[in-house]
């Protein structure tokens, strides 16, 4: 016979046979416990806010910046394109974005690209991984945040 017994305002708990164990309830409770944590360390590792659209717009300029900067065509496409879109869809003047670039442009000056060794081959340069990270490097996260704060009025809705 199976009873439901209310224990709480907004719980109830079914009485009744149990159900077989499988007897990998120590498993489970360790499987449970690890995906809690991984959401922990998850949750803790994430900003409490997401970018802004300034912030947004100005980052993904600088990092457009340096792929049209490349030598490979693909990429230097993928960074044009990229860069006209923001330009399009921006708001403010083209000359706070643009210091942006020449920070980047001044960065890339000094040939400090990122690269993957081998133990078999030569290095590889990766371009990509290159740009990704130029946002945080100090002279370009400058740059970023001046143009942010100069931008920041002209992102604000009226």
């Amino acid at each position: 016979m199976i009873t439901m017994r209310r224990i709480g305002m907004l719980h109830t708990r079914i009485l009744g046979p149990r159900a077989e164990s499988s007897g990998n309830w120590a498993k489970m409770w360790e499987m449970r416990l690890g995906v809690a944590t991984c959401l922990l360390v998850v949750s803790a590792s994430c900003p409490a806010q997401a970018r802004s659209a300034v912030q947004r717009d100005v980052e993904g300029y600088a990092i457009a910046s340096c792929l049209s900067a490349q030598d490979q065509p693909y990429l230097k496409d993928q960074g044009d394109g990229w860069a006209s879109v923001i330009i399009q869809r921006g708001k403010g003047g083209l000359d706070i974005i643009t210091a942006v670039a020449v920070a980047v442009k001044a960065e890339l000056a000094k040939g400090n690209m990122a690269v993957v060794r081998t133990e078999t081959g030569p290095t590889k340069e990766l371009p990509v991984l290159y740009c990704g990270e130029i946002i945080d490097v100090p002279s370009v996260k400058v740059a970023i945040n001046r143009a942010v704060k100069k931008l920041a009025s002209s992102y604000r809705p009226h």
